[in-house]
């Protein structure tokens, strides 16, 4: 995948897609940097939203006009000017925001846009490969991007037709409660709450990646849901637990 990002999934991913319910309709309502869409086996169809524009930009502008971004990005330099400058500075052109956007993820340290990576030519090389890799999965995928708030973007979606419902997995991935991000929007407990609330309401399977938060945990019981524990997870300053929210049993996986 293209973007490097705080909390993204790839390490894990494969710890987390055994536990997922056959399906034919993805749905992704916090895409982000798409660390468990790019990991596990493709659905028939899979509909992908994040409420931070610059991810929506991104995604759109490599799945219609990939070459137009990928000429960019091999002709702009890896470079503490260029790097410093895009830490502060905007882009309103479309394409341009794109380039930023994978400029600032790939060559900030841990994601973020502080301080430049050294090695430069190691580096740009490995993202035109990512680009690259990325690009080709696209292809040969049937994706919608949306950009819209989680309830809007699970509401949005129709599933009163042709049993809908027992085809589509929802797995959510939001940004944890009590935790630092680089994210444009960040999360409280009343979104956890109405993130459950809207899930419920579907009626389809769905599955919620969280740390051991209390809060969380104590909705979980109280819902009847079920927490399945994936393992520790470390960064810089502490350890948590991740786990695995789940509206259904252990049953047959995409991988039995």
């Amino acid at each position: 995948m293209i973007l490097r990002r705080l909390g993204n999934k790839s390490s894990i991913a494969k710890d987390i897609i055994i536990h997922f319910p056959e399906h034919k309709i993805y749905v992704e309502p916090f895409f982000g940097a798409g660390g468990m869409f790019f990991n596990k086996p493709k659905a028939k169809h899979n509909i992908l939203n994040d409420l931070d524009n610059d991810v929506f930009n991104l995604f759109e502008i490599m799945k219609y006009t990939p070459e137009l971004l990928l000429d960019k990005l091999e002709k702009t330099p890896y470079s503490d000017a260029v790097f410093n400058d895009w830490k502060t500075n905007l882009e309103t052109d479309n394409l341009w925001k794109a380039v930023r956007f994978i400029y600032l993820s790939n060559f900030g340290f841990l994601g973020k846009p502080n301080n430049l990576k050294i090695d430069s030519r190691t580096h740009k090389k490995q993202a035109l490969i990512n680009y690259e890799k990325t690009i080709l999965f696209l292809k040969d995928c049937s994706c919608v991007f949306t950009n819209s708030d989680f309830r809007r973007a699970i509401r949005q979606i129709s599933l009163s037709e042709n049993n809908t419902q027992e085809k589509t997995f929802i797995y959510c991935d939001p940004p944890y409660l009590g935790t630092d991000d680089n994210y444009s929007h960040s999360f409280t407990e009343n979104d956890s709450l109405d993130l459950f609330d809207t899930l419920q309401a579907t009626g389809c399977k769905f599955a919620m990646s969280e740390f051991d938060n209390e809060f969380i945990l104590n909705q979980a019981k109280e819902r009847g849901l079920n927490v399945i524990y994936i393992g520790e997870r470390r960064n810089l300053k502490k350890s948590r637990t991740e786990i695995l929210i789940t509206n259904y049993e252990k049953q047959k996986s995409l991988f039995d």
